[in-house]
């Protein structure tokens, strides 16, 4: 018998896997119609405790953003989504697992470079004071604290 967590996390890896497009943009625009941006932002929610779950759908979300301007922009705009970019901003700000950090890391990065209204989302103040004691801190590795000062 498998857990809830190992059932989602399987759930999860599988959609990463799938979002992972090699340049066949079919995949993730299937992902997209199927409404997958809406689960994962639920799914974040509800699995804010659970670090490997949240590894993965981290991971789905930057697979799905990955070199898509247009997806990026969805995340942005888009509240049928929930606010994903409050989400992330939020994992960003109070998790304290360093794999969770370096999905978010990861994802916030493909995102910004997929959108320009992204950047004024992740310029408040409050991110930026996140940042700067990120990188101050021994949690992250060099590659992580350069990821963010970029």
């Amino acid at each position: 018998h498998s857990t809830d967590s190992e059932v989602m996390f399987n759930i999860s890896a599988t959609l990463q896997n799938v979002a992972y497009d090699k340049g066949d943009f079919s995949h993730v625009d299937h992902l997209v119609e199927e409404g997958v941006l809406t689960l994962i932002s639920k799914q974040l929610q509800k699995w804010s405790e659970d670090n490997t779950v949240m590894v993965t759908l981290l991971g789905t979300l930057r697979n799905i953003a990955c070199n898509r301007v247009d997806i990026s922009e969805l995340i942005v705009n888009s509240t049928e989504y929930g606010n994903i970019p409050e989400l992330v901003t939020n994992i960003f700000q109070t998790s304290s697992n360093v794999k969770v950090l370096e999905s978010t890391i990861d994802c916030i990065y493909i995102m910004l470079h997929g959108s320009m209204a992204l950047h004024e989302h992740f310029s408040a103040k409050q991110f930026i004071d996140t940042c700067i004691s990120r990188i101050r801190s021994d949690v992250l590795s060099s590659e992580y604290k350069i990821k963010i000062l970029r």
